[in-house]
């Protein structure tokens, strides 16, 4: 699967150090992509905008623009899936900081001259940055029915993300 974003988009809104390893980003944003991305879309959608990503209308749909919707008179601004996808490749970054699979299992790596965040911080981080994803993603559903004729296999896609993850009650 081709990859919408690499790291040198990260240097705007969620910014990352560029030293990050292509190693350690390029399968995350694959993840968001197929398991963020595509949910929304739908899967016709989904296939037919990576068959056709130079098509305008997905030109437009990944770099966002703006337009005035239907029934109103003012325009307002679509930042575009690209933002979305940004938002939810950090969030999956912020899940796996610093956890690497050893011979030993899983393991957090420990900062010789730095602490890494609380585990509370860590998890704010993470709420926070689904939000925004959640909020940029509701534009882009928004932008998807405003031009439904543009995109008439749009329409499949699921609401996702209507919770984040597990809660445990007990151990």
């Amino acid at each position: 699967m081709v990859k919408l974003i690499s790291i040198t988009d990260f240097t705007e809104n969620k910014s990352l150090t560029q030293n990050l390893a292509a190693s350690d980003i390029d399968p995350i944003i694959l993840e968001a992509q197929q398991f963020d991305i595509k949910p929304i879309l739908g899967d016709e959608q989904f296939y037919d905008f990576m068959a056709n990503l130079t098509a305008v209308k997905y030109v437009n749909l990944f770099n966002g623009q703006t337009y005035t919707p239907n029934g109103s008179t003012n325009p307002i601004r679509f930042e575009g899936l690209k933002m979305v996808l940004k938002y939810y490749v950090y969030a999956r970054l912020l899940v796996a900081d610093g956890v690497k699979s050893t011979n030993s299992g899983f393991v957090l790596k420990t900062l010789e001259n730095s602490e890494r965040i609380s585990g509370t911080q860590k998890t704010q981080m993470i709420a926070q940055t689904r939000s925004g994803a959640k909020a940029y993603e509701d534009d882009m559903r928004c932008y998807l029915s405003n031009f439904s004729a543009l995109f008439p296999l749009y329409g499949c896609g699921t609401q996702k993300n209507k919770g984040y993850g597990f809660r445990m009650k007990a151990i």
